[in-house]
């Protein structure tokens, strides 16, 4: 799978639409979108982390507006070895997300 260098992915978190800066647009299913800004925002960032990217940058811009900033993430295609081979699914990472 060949990605782009960097991924920039708008995220309308009233409604849950998003819109990415590869012409990808998408709107989380509405149980989740109405749950919390927040959980919008994970929706669709482990949305496009299944697709092989890795975030990288978090920005809350104003009227509940998410900017989210994506790399292509080498391990998701490869298994972390350099070498093309279907392997056990890459452990969870952990991400924090802390207000203040």
């Amino acid at each position: 799978m060949k990605h782009e260098q960097r991924l920039q992915v708008e995220v309308y978190s009233h409604g849950g639409w998003w819109k990415a800066s590869n012409g990808r647009t998408g709107q989380v299913p509405a149980a989740q979108a109405s749950k919390s800004p927040l959980a919008t925002v994970a929706s669709v960032a482990n949305t496009f982390g299944m697709d092989g990217w890795r975030m990288t940058d978090l920005v809350s811009a104003h009227h509940n507006t998410y900017l989210l900033s994506f790399e292509p993430d080498p391990t998701a295609a490869t298994g972390g070895n350099g070498q093309d081979q279907v392997s056990a699914p890459p452990t969870r990472g952990t991400v924090t997300i802390s207000a203040g």
